[in-house]
């Protein structure tokens, strides 16, 4: 009973406008997690990521030694998970599954326990007693987040995009070359051994030659008219300051916070499922190796239901021509995303998968589901689902008797999350979603937002110098300036 009350009077003044800040209770506490033997974690948000982390740690042999959230209303909810962990795991007949559970039941008792709503005074006080960061919340805390954990010598699990522009996609991908800690972006599919075989394939020329893409997502941008207007008191538990971060300030309106839904605070539909979709033909094509190339030039052009230089339009349809990397000839990528796709989209791909074999509306339907992506040969095609997790290859008979499921060059994955946590302990796991990658594909989806804001223009982006070439005011959307007291993830 006398820990309940602790906690709850702990959770009320904490919503109460407290600093948001539980420091170690004391040293000795500190030091009862076996450093030596688990991974000191720190989680910074409580979203895909994060949440996985939360009640997952104890898988990885790890431990949860801080949490970081401007949003400290959160707080209550990550308790009850853990106290819902700790009965879960306390009822197992396994010994292993026991001692974990008393672990979270310790967590719920913030026993040893470092709760931040400052990532900057997180890192300043508790950053010899963290080993890796995990990051999971809206776009423009990546830079922040991010940076400050590779500059303090930690390797780092983000969300994906990398960062809220070009600007912060090109820093963190520096700073972690720099740095040359483990890196990862969440991207599942990397790890898939469908997705791995499937980049032996088109290496292989088992679909041909490719120089047509499509990458869709079924949902649409909430196109809003204007940013949210009129000043609110922020509630209790929020701060205000924290939560804008790096941002411009602005006076407290909830609608700032629906996410997804501005420029000014994420990449809308491309930074949500762009990312995942589009990494297949990102690999499979060798797009990336045009980041090495002096020259090298990409051209965007954006169609899209009208110019929104706040939100994200209902529908776009935006193509990057891709000129050619060592043997591949040029190719064209196009995005389609809107409610039911984009206009003629659902036609254009049924279209294609007819071609292939796949003759029943519905069958087509089932392959393209919410996000996808198609890569088309001249002898076949790869479909991959919404995370490129699987990769359907057509026409079936081509492929009958070809193993498409398991690479047999490159290596295995235990998993993108269990492939990071060996290489934070020294191992040399293939992490195809490692910063490197992420940064360069994050370039390209955030480009795609910039050619929404310049719809009928075609946009010259130089690879290597991180430039649109042939018009200024494009140009100026690669980065933005950060709020005083901020530091941007440049190395």
């Amino acid at each position: 009973m006398k820990t309940q009350l602790h906690r709850r009077s702990f959770l009320a003044r904490l919503l109460g406008g407290a600093a948001g800040l539980l420091i170690l209770p004391s040293a000795q506490m500190a030091r009862a997690f076996p450093a030596n033997e688990r991974l000191r974690l720190a989680v910074f948000g409580a979203m895909y990521n994060a949440e996985h982390f939360l009640t997952a740690f104890h898988i990885y042999n790890a431990d949860l030694v801080a949490v970081c959230n401007p949003d400290q209303r959160k707080i209550p909810g990550i308790v009850q998970r853990w106290e819902e962990t700790a009965q879960k795991l306390g009822a197992s007949a396994k010994a292993d599954e026991q001692r974990a559970g008393e672990r979270y039941r310790r967590l719920a008792r913030l026993e040893g326990l470092g709760i931040y709503a400052d990532i900057r005074r997180m890192f300043d006080e508790m950053g010899g007693r963290i080993d890796a960061l995990v990051v999971s919340d809206y776009d423009h805390f990546h830079g922040v987040a991010c940076g400050a954990a590779l500059r303090s010598g930690k390797p780092v699990c983000s969300e994906r995009p990398l960062g809220l522009t070009i600007r912060d996609a090109r820093h963190l991908r520096a700073l972690a070359a720099q740095s040359r800690l483990p890196t990862v972006y969440r991207s599942p599919g990397t790890a898939a051994g469908p997705f791995r075989r499937a980049l032996e394939l088109v290496e292989d020329g088992a679909i041909g030659t490719v120089k047509e893409v499509h990458v869709w997502f079924d949902r649409g941008g909430p196109d809003r008219d204007a940013p949210p207007q009129g000043r609110q008191p922020a509630p209790e538990g929020l701060d205000w300051d924290l939560w804008l971060g790096p941002l411009p300030w602005r006076d407290y309106h909830p609608d700032w916070m629906a996410y997804s839904h501005w420029r000014e605070t994420c990449n809308g539909g491309l930074g949500v499922f762009g990312m995942h979709t589009s990494i297949f033909p990102f690999l499979a094509l060798k797009i990336r190796d045009l980041w090495d190339s002096p020259g090298a030039e990409i051209r965007v052009y954006a169609d899209c239901s009208r110019l929104n230089r706040v939100s994200f339009p209902r529908w776009e349809r935006v193509r990057w021509e891709i000129p050619a990397r060592h043997r591949m000839p040029p190719a064209i990528i196009t995005w389609h995303h809107g409610p039911g796709f984009a206009p003629g989209a659902r036609e254009w791909i049924h279209d294609i998968l007819r071609r292939h074999g796949v003759a029943k509306a519905e069958e087509a339907d089932a392959l393209m589901k919410t996000a996808g992506s198609i890569l088309v040969g001249s002898d076949g095609v790869l479909v991959a689902d919404d995370h490129s997790v699987r990769v359907t290859a057509l026409p079936k008979e081509r492929f009958a008797n070809i193993n498409v499921d398991r690479p047999q060059r490159t290596a295995e994955s235990r998993g993108i999350y269990s492939d990071w946590i060996d290489a934070c302990r020294g191992a040399s796991p293939r992490i195809l979603a490692n910063f490197e990658n992420g940064g360069r594909l994050s370039e390209l989806v955030m480009l795609g937002n910039i050619a929404t804001l310049f719809p009928g223009q075609t946009l010259a982006y130089n690879t290597v110098a991180g430039q649109i070439a042939n018009l200024a005011e494009a140009n100026q959307k690669l980065s933005f300036q950060y709020r005083e007291g901020w530091r941007s993830p440049e190395p």
